[in-house]
Order: structure tokens, then C-alpha cells, then sequence
């Protein structure tokens, strides 16, 4: 976690000018519903130990992911303080995975599905496209639902493989659970969840 704390003075020199997110999300279409991975007690991953990851399925590859409950203890404009559209908001950034930590990943909302970026739940979607974030940004009211450093990302079958060896329990994906929990709570809370549905 700290290794990456020191690479935010490198992201913030550079971070909004390029396009932010992985190639992966150039492709907005994917092939089934959005899922919590939970871990469970016994995952020693140190990088998803007690993690809770909001995971989406492209069509043209691995599965792909952020962390919902790995807060980092900077916000967004402390990151980029020569940015003159971030000086009054407060968004706190999160650890979303360990893939291409110097990537900028975001959820937000919006009434009609845009281009790259991945449909989640509802009115919500994934994205990393610096363009769409410039857009969003320049916008008065608030969009971006929560900002990620890093994503986490599985080849096509590791997942599959991962949670056959009993490494996570899957839950499906909801709106509230995504834009209303706690996250100092929510590993617990999907947890009893999960072990409640198996009972």
C-alpha cells in the first residue's frame, strides 16, 4: 500500500492528461452480471485479504475489478492540486487492485449508457477514460460515485478456477451495496450475507 503512496507524486504530473484506465475498457459490452467477490477468511492473497471487489465480465477478455473497501489515505485533490475543477470537491481515493497501479479507475452515474466504459448495476458504470472523466469533471454536478488507483484483473478461467478452490464467495452485484455501505464495514456485512444464503 505505501509503495503506491509514493507513486502518486509521479501520478499527479501526468495522470489526467493520458487516457487513464487499462485498454480493457475500451470495450463497454460484457457477458454477464456484475458480482461481489468476497474473500473468505482463509484467502492469504495479501493484495484481496479481507477484500470485498466489484467485478464485471468483457466480453473480449479476463474479468475486471476494483476494491470497494480499500480507502487510501489521500483525496483527489490532494493528488492533483494544480487541477483548478478539483479544488472544492472531497473524493477520497481507494486501492482498486493491484493491476496497473499508476491507472485512474472510476464509478459513476449516468441516465444513458457512454462509450467506454462498462455497464455495472443500474445506472452505474466502470471506466478509465481519461476523456470521459475530463467531460464528466467539467460538469457542476457531481457524477464520479468513487476514483481507484489500480484495478484487479483475472486471465479468462482464473477466476473461475479461483473460486472453485474456495477462494471467494460470489455474491451478485446491487446498487446500495455499491453507493451506500460502509466500507470499514462492508467485508463483515457481505460475508454474513454470503454465509446466510449457504445455510
Amino acid at each position: 500500500m505505501y509503495a503506491i503512496l509514493r507513486r502518486l507524486g509521479l501520478l499527479a504530473v501526468c495522470l489526467l492528461a493520458l487516457p487513464l484506465g487499462p485498454r480493457l475498457v475500451h470495450s463497454a459490452d460484457t457477458e454477464a452480471p456484475a458480482v461481489f467477490l468476497v474473500a473468505k477468511e482463509d484467502l492469504i492473497d495479501p493484495n484481496f485479504a479481507h477484500s470485498v471487489v466489484l467485478v464485471v465480465f468483457p466480453k473480449d477478455g479476463g474479468p475486471v475489478g476494483v476494491i470497494l473497501n480499500r480507502p487510501v489515505p489521500l483525496t483527489l485533490k490532494e493528488v492533483f492540486p494544480e487541477q483548478p475543477r478539483l479544488k472544492d470537491r472531497s473524493d477520497r481515493l481507494y486501492f482498486g487492485g493491484p493491476v496497473h497501479v499508476n491507472a485512474l479507475m472510476f464509478l459513476f452515474r449516468r441516465a444513458a449508457a457512454p462509450q467506454n466504459a462498462f455497464s455495472v448495476v443500474g445506472d452505474l458504470y466502470l471506466s478509465g477514460d481519461g476523456g470521459l472523466l475530463d467531460e464528466m469533471l467539467s460538469r457542476p454536478e457531481p457524477q464520479v460515485q468513487r476514483f481507484f488507483l489500480g484495478y484487479s484483473g483475472w486471465a479468462p478461467e482464473q477466476l473461475e478456477f479461483e473460486v472453485a478452490q474456495g477462494g471467494w464467495y460470489v455474491l451478485p452485484a446491487d446498487l446500495d451495496t455499491v453507493v451506500k455501505s460502509d466500507p470499514k464495514t462492508l467485508w463483515r456485512d457481505l460475508t454474513l450475507r454470503a454465509t446466510a444464503i449457504k445455510t
